[in-house]
């Protein structure tokens, strides 16, 4: 909309509770808004699906209200994980670092997440790494130890622990124990790691230790998202997001070391993270068997089954991946499908026109304004991103446009409206409408085993699916109307395996549908 709407509110992990969204700039038009992005040693998995839906999400919503976001989503593209990855299969990290990237911008393009404004990478941003970690060090927030690695010391922010909430005493018995001797407290993290010379992944550092290192080194990975952050927006920040499995020790590490660097606290105003991921009840892992590619979930649903299985549940909650919530989210896409192409017919709409539709709604302001049940939705929305809510709102809009069919004078508004929320909840709407070819790709083979199977003959030669389709359609309306249940029944289920659906409509006609689009209706 053309004015950023007041009202918006969201959970701030930093306070602990549900706050009004007013940035920091003066004008309040300006949003600053960082997400933790990959770190590309492997394949995206569904957590990262989980984090980044999410956020495009709140990307749009953002922008819808009126402001005007910068969305920075960095790349980790030196960390352990790839170093060990890489010598495992016999290449150069930078290598397997730059095919994981493209592959994980694939999958999100296929997700439909819009693509951040900028996407820096931690290699590009050593020299600002260096130089955060000196002025650590001459504020004595930091100190270099004997082989020239460099640690944060946690002592000296007083307020370390305000993000997670926790004891530093709790801290210390779940921090990760980096193991140095000359660590002098085992909540203190790496800034810097010292590497030999030998090491081909460094790169130098005023840092000279003693030995073979001569200042040669890595950064820590928590300096990396710091720096970053400073070189794109500088001292502060609106919103920082990211898994809630980041909350520590990687966020309250940023928050320590960008604020002892700037001085400026807080380095980021509001803190956002999206709850943890399962698989079938149990958390994601490797070690569980239970690991799962975006790739391989592309493979058996489209992107907006994915998106409406993972808005269905409220972003801070856990979710929990599992056949029967996608089988019910695929069902609703196909009845959305069916009810969007019907009023695309009635109002005798071309697929270009109907992204123009969308154009048109989310430029104007006024007369959306108008549109009671995009409000509703609006409101949901603004009370910390209740896309739940917001999905039953359209639910309701959906069932209201299905029944206002013949209603010429309201069907335009609230289909412009519909196509609005989907845009806003990120659904692709290619999925819904270009398929316009979808009688070409029908199995005829299938359908012709099918028939044969069925009826003991064959279909005539030259016959199209459509057709044969067609020819058992009216077998079924046969043995329905001679009382032949389990022929009726058998046919049914024979076209479901061939992924057709059979719909017997209210004027006695029986329609054949294909990913929720009509294919023949006899």
């Amino acid at each position: 909309m053309s004015e950023a709407t007041q009202g918006l509110k969201l959970f701030n992990t930093l306070t602990g509770g549900v706050e009004d969204f007013l940035p920091l700039d003066p004008a309040g038009k300006q949003v600053k808004m960082y997400v933790c992005g990959p770190t590309v040693y492997d394949d995206a998995h569904l957590g990262h699906a989980r984090c980044y839906v999410t956020w495009d999400v709140l990307y749009r919503f953002l922008k819808f209200q009126g402001y005007q976001v910068k969305y920075v989503r960095n790349v980790t593209d030196v960390d352990d994980k790839i170093l060990n990855r890489a010598a495992e299969r016999g290449e150069a990290p930078t290598q397997l670092a730059e095919r994981n990237y493209l592959s994980f911008t694939q999958d999100m393009q296929a997700l439909n997440v819009l693509p951040p404004d900028e996407e820096p990478r931690a290699t590009h941003h050593i020299g600002h790494m260096l130089e955060g970690i000196q002025v650590l060090i001459n504020k004595g927030s930091a100190y270099v130890t004997p082989d020239g690695s460099v640690y944060f010391r946690v002592a000296a922010k007083q307020d370390y622990g305000k993000l997670s909430k926790k004891p530093l005493d709790d801290l210390k018995t779940g921090a990760r124990v980096e193991v140095d001797p000359d660590k002098e407290s085992p909540l203190d993290f790496a800034l810097w790691k010292a590497v030999p010379l030998s090491d081909p992944n460094g790169w130098e550092s005023p840092w000279t230790g003693a030995g073979a290192n001569k200042g040669w080194g890595r950064p820590g990975w928590h300096m990396e998202c710091s720096a970053m952050n400073h070189a794109v927006f500088g001292e502060q920040i609106d919103i920082h997001a990211g898994g809630a499995d980041l909350i520590f020790p990687h966020h309250e590490n940023e928050i320590a070391q960008s604020e002892a660097w700037t001085g400026c606290t807080p380095f980021s105003k509001y803190w956002l993270h999206n709850g943890f991921v399962n698989v079938s009840g149990e958390k994601m892992s490797k070690s569980l068997g239970n690991f799962a590619t975006i790739k391989t979930l592309l493979a058996r649903y489209d992107a907006n089954v994915i998106r409406y299985f993972l808005l269905t549940n409220h972003y801070r909650m856990p979710v929990d991946f599992n056949d029967e919530a996608l089988r019910a989210a695929e069902n609703w896409v196909v009845k959305t499908k069916r009810v969007l192409n019907e009023t695309k017919a009635v109002l005798a709409l071309e697929p270009a026109a109907v992204y123009a539709q969308v154009s048109e709604c989310l430029a104007d302001a006024v007369g959306q304004a108008e549109v009671e049940s995009l409000q509703s939705l609006v409101q949901d929305m603004q009370a910390d991103l209740n896309t739940p809510k917001a999905l039953a709102t359209l639910n309701v809009t959906l069932g209201l446009l299905r029944s206002s069919q013949e209603e010429s004078d309201t069907l335009a508004t609230r289909f412009r409206s519909i196509l609005t929320m989907l845009n806003l909840l990120g659904f692709e709407l290619s999925l819904f409408f270009e398929r316009d070819g979808v009688s070409s790709t029908l199995p005829l083979d299938d359908i012709q085993t099918t028939y044969q199977t069925l009826t003991g003959t064959a279909l005539a030669e030259g016959q199209s699916p459509q057709e044969g389709l067609s020819e058992l359609v009216r077998l079924r309306k046969a043995a329905k109307a001679s009382k032949n249940w389990s022929q009726a029944d058998a046919i049914r289920a024979q076209l479901s395996a061939l992924g057709l659906q059979l719909l017997d409509n209210k004027d006695g006609t029986t329609s054949v549908e294909k990913d929720g689009l009509e294919v023949i209706r006899v």
